[in-house]
Formats: structure tokens, C-alpha cells, sequence
């Protein structure tokens, strides 16, 4: 490794300024920089995507690993000969977040293009009917 004071001192200095500038804004002796409303905007719907990305990524993982409590709770409920009360399976709740994230990114975006929305709007809806004629 390569060690420079030079840069280090560089860094530093960038870090100290960053540092001053991000108290004085917040202690009102600095006016806020002011950013421009189009890299506000793109700020905001990086914001939104990165949010929907983790939520359908975080749905995706509990679609793959089960939970086994709910594994039980169907056995004994199959074992009891009663009827197991409605509740949204993985996959519908999956299809939800990418129907939802669909719709607030519009048409023009992958999310929005994606052929797979339509196919799991229409699974969600089929199930959800087929749950309330049951």
C-alpha cells in the first residue's frame, strides 16, 4: 500500500469543510445549498426505487425461504378438519408490492413495463376471487 500524507491531508480538509458547512446549515448560520428542482426529482424517484427494490427483495426471500409456523399451522388445522382462515400467501403479497410499485412508477419505467405485472395482476385477482367465493 501506498501511503500518502499529502492525500490523506486532502481528504481531511474535504472532510472538515463537508463537516462545517453540514453544522452551520443546521444551526441556521448558512443558507442551505440549494439544489435544482429536475436533481430533486431524480432524488426523490431513486429514493422511491431503492425503497420498492428492498421491499419486493425482502417478499422475494420470505417467498423462497417459508416460514414453518405456517407450515404447522396448516397441519393442524388440516388434522382438525377445520377450515384455515384467509391469508394472503407470498406469492399474492409479492405480486401486490410489484403491482403497486407498477403503478406509482408509470408505464415508462422497467417496473412499469414489465410483462410480468400484468400476469401477476391477474393471478392476485383470480386468487383473491376464488378466496371470497369460498
Amino acid at each position: 500500500m501506498d501511503f500518502s500524507v499529502k492525500k490523506l491531508a486532502c481528504d481531511a480538509g474535504v472532510f472538515f469543510s463537508r463537516a462545517v458547512q453540514y453544522t452551520e446549515e443546521k444551526l441556521g448560520q448558512a443558507e442551505k445549498t440549494e439544489l435544482d428542482a429536475h436533481f430533486e426529482s431524480l432524488l426523490a424517484r431513486a429514493d422511491c426505487t431503492k425503497n420498492w427494490t428492498e421491499k419486493i427483495y425482502r417478499q422475494t426471500e420470505v417467498l423462497l425461504q417459508p416460514n414453518p409456523s405456517a407450515r404447522i399451522e396448516e397441519f393442524l388445522y388440516e388434522k382438525l378438519d377445520r377450515k384455515l382462515p384467509y391469508r394472503a400467501t407470498n406469492g399474492e403479497i409479492l405480486g401486490q408490492y410489484m403491482l403497486e410499485a407498477a403503478k406509482e412508477f408509470g408505464p415508462g419505467t422497467p417496473y412499469g413495463k414489465s410483462r410480468h405485472i400484468d400476469m401477476w395482476s391477474r393471478v392476485v385477482e383470480l386468487h383473491l376471487l376464488t378466496c371470497r367465493v369460498q
